[in-house]
């Protein structure tokens, strides 16, 4: 027996603890997610290796369960006889189905909220950049002026660039 003042610190101990796991701190609700999912996880992994020993050992079924059955009307009918090698691997296999999907909820929700904490912490760890004045503008290049070419002057100009045919006039060679 405990002292009733150690009882009730341990009591208050127990509140103030839960108080701060239900507060909105990302950190503790990743940590409370991350417990949830692995006692789950390993409680489930603990109930199919019931199973498989109640498969090479139905004899060494609880009392209990049976009894337990009795208040259960429909879920006895369900199953198979208590006692059988079928009967665990049954019963472990129904439990397991019924809290697989609260299974994957708890790893979305901590994977979530692991997301969350690392964008926060990226955010806080990311250096904080002073926008620089924007850099005057260039000063605009004159434009080359296109004037306007009439025909003669572009014949004449291409005649005089050279042509493929021989000079007229004398005959240097002769």
């Amino acid at each position: 027996m405990l002292d009733p003042l150690v009882e009730q610190v341990i009591v208050w101990v127990g509140l103030a603890l839960l108080l701060v796991l239900c507060l909105p701190i990302a950190g503790i609700q990743k940590l409370v997610l991350e417990v949830y999912a692995w006692a789950l996880r390993l409680a489930l992994l603990a109930l199919l290796g019931a199973a498989a020993y109640l498969w090479f050992y139905p004899g060494e079924l609880p009392a209990e369960v049976g009894d337990t059955l009795n208040n259960f009307p429909r879920l006895k009918a369900l199953l198979p006889e208590p006692g059988t090698q079928l009967f665990g691997v049954c019963a472990a296999a129904l439990l397991v189905a019924v809290f697989l999907p609260l299974l994957a909820v708890l790893d979305v929700g901590r994977k979530l909220a692991g997301w969350r904490l690392r964008r926060l912490r990226a955010l806080a760890a990311e250096p904080r950049v002073v926008a620089a004045p924007p850099a005057p503008a260039p000063e605009p290049r004159p434009v080359p002026v296109v004037r306007r070419v009439d025909r003669r002057s572009a014949a004449d100009t291409l005649a005089g660039a050279g042509s493929r045919k021989p000079p007229r006039g004398p005959n240097p060679v002769e």
